[in-house]
């Protein structure tokens, strides 16, 4: 009986200290998936839009920082259903105004959505 709660006490441990060990190999691998990422990313510009690596990297830069504060508009619980569409419509206006003023009008095409090209109808 004893030596069942021994060892049953050594595999707890052991599993502690693995998870434990594991916890602090995470953020070396989660930095090199987001940087493999962000290349996987810059290389489908390129490639899909015909543009150079530099031109790839200042669009990935902008769809990046666009999902980055939508996201913060998504969670932000002091704004109003109202309140968050105008945020988000004026964040993408700032994204396409971006992206214009790097792209021909036929790339703009193939990466600016069909729906916010147009001018938003308004509600009634």
């Amino acid at each position: 009986m004893r030596t069942r709660l021994y060892f049953t006490f050594l595999i707890l441990i052991g599993v502690t200290f693995n998870n434990y060990g594991q916890e602090q190999k995470r953020p070396k691998q989660d930095a090199s998936i987001v940087a493999q990422r962000q290349k996987q990313e810059q290389n489908y510009y390129r490639k899909s839009l015909g543009v150079d690596s530099v031109k790839a990297t200042q669009i990935a830069q902008v769809q990046s920082s666009y999902k980055a504060a939508l996201s913060i508009i998504v969670v932000d619980t002091s704004l109003n259903e109202a309140a968050k569409r105008t945020k988000i419509g004026a964040l993408m206006d700032v994204k396409n105004r971006k992206l214009r003023g790097l792209l021909n009008p036929a790339q703009q095409e193939k990466i600016i959505p069909t729906t916010e090209r147009m001018p938003a109808k308004p509600i009634k």
